[in-house]
């Protein structure tokens, strides 16, 4: 970083930190002034249109702005800097453009953020965990180390912690700690988190708890165990009181779906001091899982319209990891936009998606997103041009398949392959009804959403940009393919290589 770059940094922390001062004690008229300073200020296309639309959301006093109040003004100071300077500076400023210098070396565009499940241990023995196949020890501290030092090389600072249970590995807090410029999301089932380690945790400033919860106490502690859900809201209530910013994360399945999408269970997690919250419907990944838990075309359907009620009626932010796929282009896995390192450091294309032919142990990150298994994934995004459609283990099944032996990739467990062999078949048809569920009961809707805003559907200064990082269109894909016209002339977007 030359000393242009490190001064306009110095700048910026300088500005955030009489930001974070202002929008603590001033008013909603201070707010708009330094919503539309930072509006001139951001030249970058996407990241403009991001702040438009916060700033609109903010004049007419969208439900979600109470989430930002409460982030400005009951956060923790240190956690309400820590996290702006991290996201807006380390993320969104060094790391585009570090991304940008990178591109242009590697040849393709490289993630933005990484999942990492340093143990697979886990307190809890939650039936249908698609993580519970996996028999590796943990990875050495120095491999996690080797792991993030080479995401910051490529502009990673936004890191995703899974598991097993993440509170178990023993250097997790070493981790934050040897690392704080940087943010982590920590995907935790909420029971190890006491008010000592709350604090620690506030005391930090970069980490994110996402805590585990399938619903009340009797769906939670069904799936988790009895007396879970009380340690759960226990972890909530002392992170509340510390003033941590902390999520929500649940599973859904035919059985909790409408539990879990109810106002009223919102509103519970709301009150609770929940920020925002992940969606993930139930997959059928690992030995000997069941179909039985994954929800019926009627159920994703009715979830995908409840979640974007709940984003204009609600507090708080949640999103369909599945569902909004129409947001993002379709999937965002194989390097796209992210990618997984398993706890034996196996370096997987997706979470859920079990196979891999490269390994932190051996390789660079860099050697596996350019392997031919990365380039399989992302040549064939998206699997569908209905962005509704966006898995490649439910949703096409079949290429899934294809990708994996075009990689020669390897099971990074025993059963990974039955996604295939026992639930292949299953898999596909319950797609094929869900094209059908659609075609039935969404279809202006869909369209209406592929053209959410048109200033950023159409904005032609961004579509050059994105033309020029992904090198193709929407359009250009479809034509190769002879894929539906009708659909690809609503709305050109990025696909990622």
């Amino acid at each position: 970083m030359g000393l242009k770059d490190r001064l306009q940094m110095f700048a910026l922390e300088q500005m955030i930190d009489k930001l974070c001062d202002v929008v603590q004690h001033g008013t909603d008229e201070d707010m708009n002034t330094i919503i539309s300073i930072g509006e001139k200020l951001t030249t970058d296309p996407l990241w403009k249109s991001a702040v438009s639309g916060f700033k609109y959301r903010w004049q007419i006093e969208h439900p979600q702005m109470h989430m930002a109040k409460k982030f400005m003004r009951e956060i923790d100071p240190h956690v309400r800097r820590t996290i702006m300077k991290n996201l807006i500076i380390k993320e969104a400023l060094v790391g585009y453009r570090t991304r940008n210098i990178v591109r242009d070396k590697i040849g393709f565009y490289p993630p933005t953020f990484f999942v990492i499940s340093p143990t697979m241990a886990c307190n809890l023995s939650c039936y249908g965990c698609y993580a519970r196949s996996y028999r590796a020890k943990g990875l050495e501290y120095e491999l996690v180390e080797k792991a993030i030092k080479e995401a910051k090389e490529f502009g990673v600072y936004l890191v995703i912690v899974s598991g097993g249970e993440p509170f178990y590995y023993p250097h997790i807090l070493r981790m934050f700690e040897d690392n704080p410029d940087m943010v982590f999301q920590v995907y935790t089932n909420g029971t190890l988190i006491d008010r000592a380690l709350a604090q620690k945790i506030v005391e930090l400033g970069n980490v994110i708890p996402a805590i585990s919860i399938e619903g009340y106490e009797k769906e939670t502690d069904e799936r988790r165990g009895k007396g879970v859900f009380k340690k759960v809201v226990q972890a909530m209530d002392y992170l509340r009181e510390e003033g941590a910013l902390f999520a929500f994360s649940t599973t859904a399945t035919r059985y909790n779906v409408e539990t879990i999408t109810s106002d009223e269970f919102i509103d519970f997690l709301t009150d609770k001091g929940v920020f925002f919250g992940w969606y993930f419907m139930y997959v059928p990944v690992g030995k000997g899982s069941s179909t039985e838990l994954m929800l019926t075309p009627e159920q994703r359907g009715n979830m995908r319209k409840r979640i974007r009620q709940l984003r204009g009626t609600k507090g708080i932010f949640v999103a369909d990891f599945w569902n909004d796929g129409d947001y993002v282009d379709g999937c965002i896995a194989g390097g796209r936009i992210y990618f997984h390192i398993n706890s034996n450091g196996d370096i997987e294309p997706c979470v859920f998606a079990h196979f891999a032919s490269h390994n932190i142990r051996e390789n660079t990150i860099i050697e596996a997103l350019d392997s031919p298994l990365f380039r399989a994934f992302r040549d064939r995004q998206p699997f569908h041009l209905d962005r509704r459609l966006p898995c490649a283990i439910i949703d096409a099944n079949d290429t899934l398949e294809e990708i994996v032996k075009i990689g020669k990739a390897r099971p990074t467990h025993e059963g990974a392959e039955e996604i295939f062999t026992v639930h292949g078949s299953f898999l596909r048809k319950l797609s094929e009804d869900y094209i059908k569920w659609l075609k039935d009961h969404d279809d202006d809707h869909f369209i209406k959403e592929l053209n959410m805003e048109k200033e950023y559907s159409h904005n032609k200064d961004r579509n050059k940009r994105l033309e020029k990082l992904y090198g193709k269109t929407v359009r250009e894909t479809a034509l190769k393919r002879e894929g539906p016209e009708e659909i690809v002339e609503k709305k050109e977007e990025r696909v990622a290589p």
